[in-house]
């Protein structure tokens, strides 16, 4: 006891003295970070206001739709470390540490370009307003919206000092207020509470603890995405085995199991995209794509089987593939999605059976796909073609030598391909993106691959269309080396993925692998197949060239069937081919707001929306709106009830979709089905149906004072269109731009073409017919330029007070007629909406 004393009495002296100490030294702060350093994706910081020391910080380490966001003294809580995440545009997403699974991120409330607005944080949503810049400034950053168009920054509120103070949106001046320095933080450890601050987790700048910044939760997702048409090895996360059937069989009812990998056909998985965005599972076995993954009996039940058979057309036989955690969940339609492939007990052993349970996310649930070796007797040889239109019309492409102007043409099968200067199916492509910039160029008529020979990047290598096998050298990616008019890529250098040192060039006439140079033999224009006229290949006024609209080709292919997929992945600049495979209405007239660089496209079976309006307005252009039909309640027919609605940007295409109208029309109506104006240029609108409506397309700045600030907006081609029952305005109201209306159809109507002020109309090879109605091909008010020729009229308009005009749009770019008695027929039986392969007028 007195030894334990006399230990206690000297604890206790040490103590006291440890205490007057830190009783006679100066105030600190409470946490004083690690230097500034420069913000990359993935990592984590702390976030510092130069002119305060304050620390951008969730209020309250919320992770709560709307928390507001503030500056306050640094304590290390998750609330004030934020995530950069790097958007394909190059902007940047900023997610709070309060939400590690990356689902909430930094917000400018309701989306406002407005000095002032409120910061705050918000799940995910796709817009704009949770994308934002990092700009050097002074010797920090700003951190700029996209909302704004990078003009606004974050601001602390006042130039305030004190913790606590708002933080908003404000324009850049690079004021102390506006300049924010990046510190390395740490990770939160498993242990660490989310919704607590926790000061001794803060890094000083004596920490010498393991800073290394460890990967992002949501940053980076195991093995490929999967897409149709493709073929994986499927890998279970709990146990590292692959999804297996069971002896390799190819028989109906054979197990399907997991097995520790042997790269056996068995092993080998190919998802065939359905209609609905499901997907069926085709082993290898069967390379008929006969066979299908199957749900035993089509059970709903937690342990049914899981086997293969026949395809029926079942549900038991499509399944979805949900993110979950860093891999899939496979989950089975016949459920609604709520059960998914499990390995039954979370076995680790090989020959485990695989069966349905209920989705919970866990490991034994979670599934990475790998990318495998198609069959056959040589890896660099097969006969396997990919399917194209299959549940919607693919974006065709063709590939144009800027050195002769002529096309890349595959053969009738396999072979060598060439250049050929005629247009034909043989040298129309699509894109298979595999989701990191690499793409697959599949030949839509024959389904064979663009490759070198024997899948052989070798300088001097023949260009080849062959079977597909998954080889490397199946794989290109495409860089413009040029722009045009516009700043758009104009040519671009094709690169083979397999030795990206070597492109695609024309030498003695034939198509090889080769050195790029930068020669015109080395580059090639991308063209949209099908687009005529002004949003297609063209020159302006200035005979400069302007480069072929390409929409959402160059990024990846999306399914929707509701309006919040739709509105999410319309928004912003990332581009995407967005199907929509499900009719989508909404009871109020509802807007969505369409970036850049998309691609909406209606899918064969449904593709019909209801009161939603698209509005092109700011940061957009280089979209494509195809085999959409739209409809809207006769109720909604204010003066902006406008259900296609496009006035910035350049570079749009309408094509074979349908405006249906309706039936009770009324003197009260004033809305139309199209407007194109403002500063809106170089449209397109082919193929399409417009009926059942008083008014249809009004085109250019609305009113009288527009002279000197929108003169020649837009340019725009105008052919090939059906307009039934469109009283006014088919093919409608022009002021100040250059209009080419050809080939079109237009039946039972009061008026047709409106010219206004600085509009200039050539009218060629239309078939215009009264029906019940006046059928006035011109509303002959005196003013703009207009001249028709070669157009079967309904009406007399051979004393124009309207003058002609000098416009010729073979000046801008080439194109072809029909007669107009041809082209009602065309019109008649191919314009509007399909549910199956398009037809184009240039075909």
């Amino acid at each position: 006891m007195k030894t334990t004393g006399n230990y206690i009495t000297k604890l206790l002296s040490v103590f006291m003295c440890v205490v007057y100490i830190i009783a006679g030294l100066p105030a600190t702060e409470l946490v004083s970070h690690a230097a500034a350093v420069t913000p990359t994706s993935g990592n984590i910081y702390y976030i510092k206001n130069k002119n305060s020391g304050m620390y951008l910080t969730v209020e309250n380490d919320s992770a709560s739709n709307g928390a507001n966001v503030i500056q306050a003294t640094g304590t290390g809580s998750l609330g004030q470390r934020w995530i950069p995440e790097l958007c394909s545009d190059g902007t940047y997403r900023l997610h709070p540490a309060t939400d590690l699974t990356g689902g909430i991120s930094l917000d400018v409330a309701n989306g406002s370009t407005e000095d002032g607005t409120n910061i705050q944080i918000w799940e995910n949503n796709g817009c704009t307003a949770q994308q934002f810049g990092l700009v050097k400034s002074g010797d920090g950053y700003s951190i700029t919206m996209e909302v704004t168009g990078q003009e606004s920054c974050l601001d602390v509120l006042d130039f305030s000092t004190e913790s606590g103070a708002n933080v908003i949106q404000w324009t850049n001046n690079e004021s102390d207020n506006q300049i924010w320095f990046f510190e390395e933080a740490q990770w939160p450890d498993a242990s660490e509470p989310d919704n607590e601050s926790d000061s001794d987790n803060a890094p000083s700048s004596e920490d010498s603890s393991d800073s290394t910044p460890k990967e992002a939760v949501f940053a980076v997702t195991k093995g490929e995405t999967p897409t149709g048409g493709n073929i994986y090895y499927i890998k279970n996360k709990n146990s590292g085995m692959y999804l297996t059937v069971e002896n390799d069989s190819a028989s109906n009812g054979a197990n399907v199991i997991q097995a520790t990998g042997t790269g056996s056909l068995g092993q080998r998985w190919i998802p065939e995209l359905c209609s609905d965005g499901t997907y069926r599972l085709h082993p290898a076995t069967d390379m008929t794509g006969g066979i299908s993954l199957d749900v035993a009996y089509g059970s709903t039940e937690n342990g049914a089987n899981i086997q293969i058979w026949e395809n029926n057309g079942y549900s038991a036989q499509q399944f979805g593939f949900v993110e979950s955690g860093d891999g899939y969940a496979i989950t089975t339609k016949v459920t609604n999605q709520e059960s998914c492939l499990d390995v039954e007990r979370k076995s680790m052993q090989s020959g485990a059976n695989v069966l349905q349970y209920t989705n919970r996310g866990a490991d034994n649930q979670i599934w990475y796909f790998e990318v495998a070796q198609w069959p056959g007797s040589n890896p660099d040889t097969s006969d396997t073609t990919v399917s194209c239109d299959t549940s919607y019309a693919m974006q065709r492409i063709q590939f144009m030598s800027t050195y002769n102007n002529q096309f890349i043409t595959a053969p009738e099968g396999k072979g060598t391909v060439s250049l050929n200067s005629t247009s034909s199916t043989f040298n129309q492509w699509v894109l298979m993106n595999d989701g990191s910039g690499k793409y697959m160029i599949v030949n839509a008529k024959t389904g064979y691959v663009l490759a070198p020979a024997d899948n052989n990047a070798a300088s001097g290598a023949a260009l080849v269309a062959t079977g597909k096998t998954g080889a490397t050298a199946q794989y290109w990616k495409m860089d413009a080396v040029n722009t045009d008019c516009n700043g758009s890529g104009l040519s671009y250098r094709i690169s083979n993925c397999a030795n990206t040192n070597l492109s695609i060039i024309v030498n003695n006439e034939k198509l090889v692998l080769g050195t790029y140079s930068g020669a015109s033999a080395h580059m090639f224009y991308i063209n949209s197949y099908g687009v005529e006229g002004f949003a297609g290949k063209c020159y302006n006024m200035n005979k400069n060239m302007k480069a072929s609209i390409t929409g959402g080709l160059f990024g990846a292919t999306v399914t929707v069937s509701d309006f919040d997929s739709l509105s999410k992945y319309c928004a912003g600049a990332t581009p995407y081919t967005i199907a929509i495979n499900g009719n989508i209405s909404k009871s109020d007239l509802t807007k969505i707001f369409v970036g850049s660089n998309k691609t909406i496209i209606g899918s064969f079976t449904a593709n019909t929306l209801n009161n939603i309006h698209f509005r092109c307005t700011s940061n957009t252009g280089n979209v494509i709106f195809k085999n959409i039909t739209f409809q809207h309640d006769a109720d909604k027919n204010a003066n902006d009830d406008i259900q296609m609605y496009i006035s910035s940007g350049n570079n749009f295409w309408l094509d074979h979709c349908s405006f249906m109208g309706h039936s009770a029309l009324t003197s009260s109506d004033v809305d139309k089905h199209l407007y194109v104006g403002l500063k809106a240029d170089y449209v397109s609108v082919t193929g399409c149906v417009f009926m059942n409506h008083k008014y249809g397309l009004i085109l250019g700045y609305p009113e009288e004072d527009g002279v000197g600030t929108y003169d020649g907006y837009p340019r725009m081609t105008i052919c090939n269109n059906y307009f039934h029952g469109v009283l006014t305005r088919a093919p409608g109201l022009m002021r100040y731009g250059y209009f080419h209306a050809y080939n079109n159809y237009i039946y039972d109507f009061n008026l047709g073409y409106t010219p206004y002020t600085g509009a200039n109309i050539y009218s060629e090879n239309n078939y215009f017919a009264a029906g019940s109605h006046t059928g006035a091909v011109v509303d002959d008010k005196g003013v703009g330029g207009f001249t028709d020729v070669g157009s079967v009229l309904s009406y007399d308009i051979s004393s124009l007070k309207t003058g002609a005009t000098s416009f010729r749009p073979s000046n801008n770019y080439s194109y072809n007629v029909r007669n107009a008695a041809d082209a009602k027929t065309w019109c008649s039986k191919y314009a509007g909406v399909t549910n199956g392969s398009i037809h184009y007028a240039i075909d």
